[in-house]
C-alpha cells in the first residue's frame, strides 16, 4: 500500500469516526420529535437515520423507533417491515420483538403477534410490557385464562405497577374468582388510593356476589372520586332499579343518597320517574282488602 492510499484510509476512518460519534445526537433528535408529537418528521429522521449509519453497530434501535414511529401513524405494514429489520439485526434483544407482537396485533394477525411476544418473554422473563401486551392479544382472541395468566406474569415483573393488577382483576372478575378479583382491586388501591375504575370494579365484585350495599356504596364513591365518568352513575341506577323489584324502600332510600350527592345528575329526574312507575305497579297488582260487612254479620 503506498502512501497515498494509506492516507485515503485514514481519511475514510476518520470520516467513519467523526460520523458514528453523530448517531447519539441524531438518535436524541428524532426522539425530541417523537415526544412532540412531529411523528412525521420523527419517522422521516428515522430514516435518514437508518441509511447513514446503515453499519452502525447500534442501528437496530433506529429501525426499532421507526417501526414503533410508523406504527403510531397507522403505517402498519411499513411499521413490521421496520420492525423485522430491527429484530433481524439483533434477534436475542427483547424489544423489538415486543413492539413486532404489537404492530402485528394492530394488523388483526394475532398468531403472530402471539409467537413473537411469547419470544420477547422468553428472552426477558421480567419484561413487563411483553406480558401486558401478550394478555392484551389473549384477551382479544377471547383466550380469558391465559390472558390472566400472562398478566400475573406482567404483576410479578413489577409489583409496584397498578395497571397490570387492574387487569388481572379484571381478567379474573371476567372467570368468576370473587374473591381474588377483590384482592386484586383491593390492592391497586393500596398503590393507588381512590382510583376510580378499582372502586367501581370491587362494586361490580359485591353485586355479582349479592352484596347490594356495599356494592352501592362502591359505585356511589366511585362517583364521588371521578363525577364526569358516567358509568358508575349508570351503575349505580341500575342497581338501584334492581333492588326496586324486591325492596321498593331500600331502593328509594338509596336513590335519596344519590340525589343528595348529584343533585344535578341527569340521571336524577329518570331515576326517580322509574322508581314511581314500580311503586305504581307495585300497588296495582298488590291483593284489595275485603269490604266489611255493614250490618257486621257473616254466613253462617
Amino acid at each position: 500500500m503506498n502512501r497515498q492510499d494509506r492516507r485515503r484510509q485514514l481519511s475514510d476512518l476518520a470520516k467513519s469516526d467523526a460520523m458514528y460519534s453523530s448517531f447519539p445526537s441524531d438518535m436524541r433528535a428524532a426522539t425530541e420529535l417523537h415526544r412532540q408529537g412531529r411523528m412525521k418528521e420523527a419517522a422521516d429522521t428515522l430514516r435518514k437515520i437508518t441509511k447513514v449509519y446503515a453499519d452502525h453497530p447500534d442501528v437496530r434501535v433506529a429501525w426499532s423507533n421507526l417501526g414503533a414511529t410508523l406504527q403510531g401513524l397507522g403505517k402498519l405494514d411499513d411499521a413490521v417491515a421496520a420492525l423485522k429489520k430491527a429484530r433481524a439485526l439483533k434477534p436475542d434483544h427483547p424489544p423489538p420483538h415486543h413492539n413486532l407482537g404489537m404492530a402485528l396485533a394492530q394488523q388483526g394477525k394475532l398468531d403472530e403477534a402471539i409467537e413473537s411476544l411469547q419470544r420477547a418473554c422468553e428472552l426477558d422473563p421480567n419484561f413487563r410490557d411483553a406480558w401486558a401486551g401478550l394478555a392484551l392479544v389473549r384477551e382479544q382472541m377471547g383466550d380469558i385464562p391465559l390472558a390472566a395468566e400472562a398478566w400475573q406474569r406482567a404483576v410479578q415483573a413489577d409489583p409496584n405497577a397498578v395497571e397490570p393488577l387492574f387487569n388481572f382483576g379484571n381478567c379474573l372478575f371476567r372467570l368468576g374468582m370473587l374473591q381474588e378479583a377483590a384482592n386484586a382491586f383491593q390492592g391497586c388501591l393500596a398503590r393507588r388510593p381512590n382510583m376510580p375504575e378499582a372502586v367501581y370494579a370491587l362494586g361490580r365484585v359485591h353485586e355479582e356476589a349479592g352484596s347490594v350495599d356495599t356494592a352501592a356504596e362502591a359505585y356511589l364513591a366511585a362517583t364521588r372520586i371521578a363525577p364526569q365518568v358516567g358509568q358508575g352513575h349508570t351503575q349505580l341506577a341500575g342497581l338501584i332499579v334492581h333492588v326496586a323489584g324486591t325492596d321498593l324502600a331500600k331502593a328509594q332510600g338509596l336513590a335519596d343518597t344519590y340525589r343528595q350527592t348529584h343533585p344535578d345528575s341527569p340521571i336524577v329526574p329518570q331515576l326517580f320517574a322509574r322508581l314511581e312507575e314500580i311503586a305504581k305497579q307495585a300497588a296495582a297488582n298488590s291483593p284489595s282488602e275485603p269490604a266489611a260487612d255493614a250490618t257486621g254479620a257473616t254466613d253462617a
